[in-house]
């Protein structure tokens, strides 16, 4: 079990609930906000645990990337909403080798941060591509497909996304129903299937 752990949380009663849950299992936390917080932290760490969307500035992974450098052998775990990095955005980079992720929606009970947090700590440099349980549930879309659902979801029209993007609204019609096929969205009468398809980004980013 680790001894000492970061945690960066925006989302107060998260940071607050998290750190206290973490604490009763005899883990010393230090809990902050901001990215910024966390790098001017000089105590010892055997693990963070960072949200991915940390407002205005650094993401987590940035945040991983940098806690990384200062400290080799952090264990890290991502803890997010989001069941792929790319829904919050495409621009990010790859996670820190060894960084587990972990969707906020598994989180039934403590025990299965602790077990991620466990695991982190014990090989913190691990390959951790392989484990489900632990790495990001990968949406079956494109880089592109991912942008247009992400406007799409924004109430953006056709002409609106075609133009910012520019290519047709054709094409942009057309990565729409392929958006839909791999995401399982149906044609449902009554519906307009736009809705059902900010549904389901918003599903899977959490906010369902």
């Amino acid at each position: 079990m680790p001894r000492h752990a970061l945690l960066v949380e925006d989302h107060d009663f998260t940071r607050v609930t998290v750190q206290a849950a973490l604490a009763s299992r005899g883990i010393n936390v230090r809990a902050y906000a901001t990215a910024r917080e966390a790098l001017a932290d000089e105590g010892e760490a055997d693990a963070a645990v960072l949200d991915l969307d940390l407002g205005v500035g650094p993401t987590g992974i940035d945040l991983a990337h940098a806690l990384r450098d200062k400290h080799p052998q952090i264990g890290l775990v991502l803890l997010t909403s989001y069941a792929d990095p790319r829904l919050a955005s495409t621009g990010l980079p790859l996670l820190p080798r060894g960084c587990a992720y972990v969707c906020k929606e598994s989180v039934t009970d403590l025990s299965y941060l602790v077990e991620a947090i466990q695991a982190v700590v014990r090989a913190p440099l691990a390959n951790r591509a392989n484990n489900v349980r632990f790495s990001p549930a990968s949406v079956p879309l494109t880089d592109a497909q991912i942008e247009v659902l992400v406007m799409v979801a924004s109430g953006a029209t056709t002409a609106q996304i075609a133009e910012q993007r520019g290519v047709s609204p054709g094409a942009i019609e057309q990565t729409i129903a392929r958006t839909c096929e791999r995401l399982g969205v149906p044609r449902t009468e009554g519906i307009n299937q736009r809705i059902l398809l900010a549904r389901e980004f918003h599903r899977l980013c959490g906010a369902a």
